[in-house]
């Protein structure tokens, strides 16, 4: 499994392009398809880091690696996820809604989709 620690920006958006496509992913395919315009020296070095954390496998086939996700999306975002509520609000989903709705950062309908959500998991 890999490291539970938080990938920086740059490693996280090439895991987020790689979840995008179907796997296993190429260097080139990766570079094609992420939102930056990354160098192909700079895509390998990502996928050489990611491949060391353990989040993706390397593969060689021909002359070219492929590569191919050891984590999922979800399961990164769901422990991403509980890892800043735990660093920022203290392990209190209450605290990060109530800083959230402090900033103004929750709209009517954010608020509607947030009892929904809550209602549903009551039944």
């Amino acid at each position: 499994m890999a490291q539970t620690k938080r990938l920086p920006d740059a490693e996280l958006e090439v895991m987020q392009t790689i979840w995008t496509l179907t796997p296993p992913v190429t260097a080139a395919e990766v570079q094609q398809h992420a939102s930056s315009d990354w160098k192909m020296t700079s895509v390998l070095t990502f996928l050489s880091r990611l491949t060391d954390k353990g989040f993706l496998s390397c593969t060689k086939e021909g002359r070219q690696n492929l590569y191919t996700p050891l984590v999922s999306e979800e399961d990164y975002r769901q422990r991403e996820s509980v890892g800043f509520i735990r660093r920022l609000c203290g392990g209190s989903v209450k605290n990060l809604v109530a800083s959230l709705s402090d900033a103004g950062a929750l709209s009517e309908q954010d608020i509607d989709e947030l009892r929904a959500f809550l209602d549903a998991q009551e039944q």
